[in-house]
């Protein structure tokens, strides 16, 4: 993961093309079977509607239309992988950046706000990634503020502390500033700013 900054964040590349298995396959299956069913009823109904008219003018073209049921069939196989190769491309460069912000959000979700999402120039989501990190560096701005304030609070309680006067009654309420120091200390230190 790249935790530097976007404008410093060296850029990558995929060397899987299958990175999100059940994402990646079903979108493929829909553009598939889309293209499939789109293909076999235009094709069908033209077929149909050509043969019917060339054995309508000249029975005898039957033999040369069984040959070119043959050519379609292959024809349609061969349009139908790369249909599908180039299905599996569309979905390389969706899955990719949706694993790339799986990841990154795995990362901001164990405190680090320092990190940004890096997609690839050229990848799908762009717009996402750059709400994103704007997202990661609002938090981060925050976090910062709420931690500033923290010490600057903690500041002024360790000054309460020492206009307390000497004495059991003054020693009980020390105790109790100290342990809202300390706790006001640790409010934002599970984050990275």
């Amino acid at each position: 993961m790249e935790t530097s900054s976007p404008a410093t964040a060296p850029r990558f590349q995929r060397r899987t093309v299958i990175i999100k298995r059940a994402l990646q396959f079903k979108y493929v299956a829909m553009v598939f079977f889309s293209a499939l069913i789109a293909s076999l009823l235009v094709g069908l109904d033209v077929y149909y509607t050509m043969a019917k008219m060339l054995l309508a003018d000249n029975p005898a073209m039957a033999g040369a239309l069984a040959q070119f049921d043959t050519i379609i069939v292959v024809k349609i196989a061969l349009y139908l992988v790369i249909i599908l190769l180039i299905s599996l491309y569309v979905s390389h460069r969706f899955a990719g950046p949706i694993h790339r912000f799986e990841k990154s959000a795995q990362v901001a979700a164990s405190g680090d706000l320092t990190h940004r999402v890096s997609l690839r120039t050229g990848d799908e989501l762009l717009e996402l990634q750059e709400e994103f990190n704007g997202m990661l560096a609002s938090l981060q701005g925050m976090v910062q503020k709420d931690r500033n304030l923290a010490a600057h609070l903690s500041e002024k309680i360790e000054s309460l502390m020492r206009r307390l006067p000497d004495g059991p009654a003054a020693a009980a309420q020390r105790d109790e500033l100290q342990s809202i120091r300390m706790e006001l200390d640790h409010i934002t230190r599970s984050f990275k700013v």
